[in-house]
């Protein structure tokens, strides 16, 4: 990946958020053959942060903090608006 990168060590380093000095050093023990070399990942891509809050009169809050929650909400609300009132 590096290699194909057409970057320098130093700026390949700083993209991919590496120690430059520990990158050099393991581009080093590659060459060398002490090392099994790189191997190319994918990180995840972190879900953007998702905050919502749904207060159901004055003392009843919902707060959801991940975006897989959402469709629960909605079900929840549709439950509730369905319920017969006393």
């Amino acid at each position: 990946m590096f290699d194909r990168s057409g970057l320098s060590a130093a700026a390949f380093a700083r993209r991919h958020g590496l120690n430059y000095t520990t990158f050099c050093g393991w581009r080093q023990k590659a060459k060398t053959g002490l090392s099994p070399g790189f191997v190319q990942i994918e990180r995840p891509v972190p879900a953007a942060r998702v905050e919502l809050v749904i207060e159901l009169g004055a003392f009843a809050r919902l707060r959801l903090n991940a975006q897989e929650q959402i469709p629960l909400a909605g079900r929840l609300i549709e439950n509730l608006n369905a319920a017969v009132p006393c």
